[in-house]
């Protein structure tokens, strides 16, 4: 038994150092480059942070809030599964990326207008992900093609870093 033994794990030595050596003569693969800025990192008020790329919805926001220009900023979410109140895997992702900016930003609320099921589906998600229901404000509007969000920053100093 004991010989068996010594012979399958000598066996099994044996294949494994000719697979290794095998390898060893496959050609090298490169790892693609990123694509775009590498620098994709936003730092929110509470320190944490948050990878967004330039151009996208969070990037957006996040600029708008780190900056002093107004008030109120709009912004277009379109993560919706076209005409329905289904979320994306972006919008799932977009939706995601908001609520953890409107938890480190506690001033801020939202107003989100847009097709009735859509804005009630996007405000659900943002409640089961901690914002407040007093902090959010549905809006029925037919026709805008998307939902269209209307954050109010709630203090005139900015609210976060956006590093670029």
């Amino acid at each position: 038994m004991v010989r068996l033994l010594l012979v399958i794990t000598s066996a099994l030595s044996i294949a494994a150092a000719t697979l290794s050596l095998q390898s060893c003569g496959a050609s090298d693969v490169e790892a693609a480059p990123p694509v775009g800025p590498l620098n994709n990192v936003v730092t929110l008020p509470d320190g944490s942070t948050l990878a967004a790329s330039k151009g996208s919805l969070s990037r957006g926001i996040a600029a708008w809030l780190a900056s002093r220009d107004g008030q109120k900023g709009g912004f277009a979410f379109g993560g919706f599964v076209e005409d329905r109140p289904i979320l994306t895997r972006a919008g799932i992702g977009q939706a995601a990326d908001l609520s953890n900016i409107l938890r480190a930003a506690p001033a801020a609320s939202i107003e989100i207008a847009g097709d009735a099921a859509q804005a009630r589906a996007l405000a659900q998600m943002l409640g089961d992900r901690g914002i407040a229901p007093d902090r959010m404000t549905v809006v029925p509007a037919a026709g805008l093609g998307s939902v269209w969000l209307t954050i109010d920053r709630g203090s005139t100093a900015p609210l976060m870093t956006a590093k670029s």
